[in-house]
């Protein structure tokens, strides 16, 4: 029974409000573009970038240690880094990558690629599904911490003396 002020619609005559529709997160910016976009072959210049959602139930390419994530024109996006590729990830780039474990269940880990190192990011264990919107506000967060720790240092270079 709804209660209105701690009484029924018994007592005050009042027809109880309607609940708000449940949200759902929304897995794209702006409305249209997914959460995060991958560039399925980075040696065609003219590849269209896929939903990362529309892969992370399945397993990474054999060919490939994970997905750098970028960011062109205030969107993300991302590219397969090949096995055989540079070692390290690029400075201020993310690499995420995933394994599958038990019960349908995918590990996801995030490094950073800083100037002297690569760190674990993040690491985000047993998640169910599509998970790209679990770990988009991650990744947008620290991607846009290190465009303003990057300007910040550039502005502090060029300061007069």
């Amino acid at each position: 029974m709804t209660t209105h002020d701690g009484c029924g619609p018994q007592c005050c005559g009042r027809t109880p409000a309607r609940p708000s529709p449940p949200r759902r997160r929304r897995t794209a910016v702006g409305g249209s573009r997914p959460a995060l976009s991958l560039v399925p072959r980075p040696e065609d210049a003219r590849g269209v970038p896929v939903p990362l959602s529309s892969l992370t139930r399945n397993p990474m390419p054999p060919s490939v240690r994970g997905a750098v994530v970028t960011e062109v024109d205030g969107r993300l996006m991302a590219t397969w880094m090949p096995s055989e590729g540079p070692p390290r990830v690029p400075h201020g780039r993310i690499l995420l990558s995933w394994t599958q474990a038990t019960f349908g269940r995918t590990d996801v880990r995030a490094h950073l690629g800083l100037a002297g190192a690569q760190v674990l990011l993040a690491f985000w264990p047993g998640l169910r599904g599509e998970w790209s919107s679990v770990v988009r506000p991650t990744v947008v967060e620290v991607a846009e911490l290190h465009a303003a720790l990057r300007l910040a240092t550039r502005a502090r270079d060029h300061r007069p003396g």
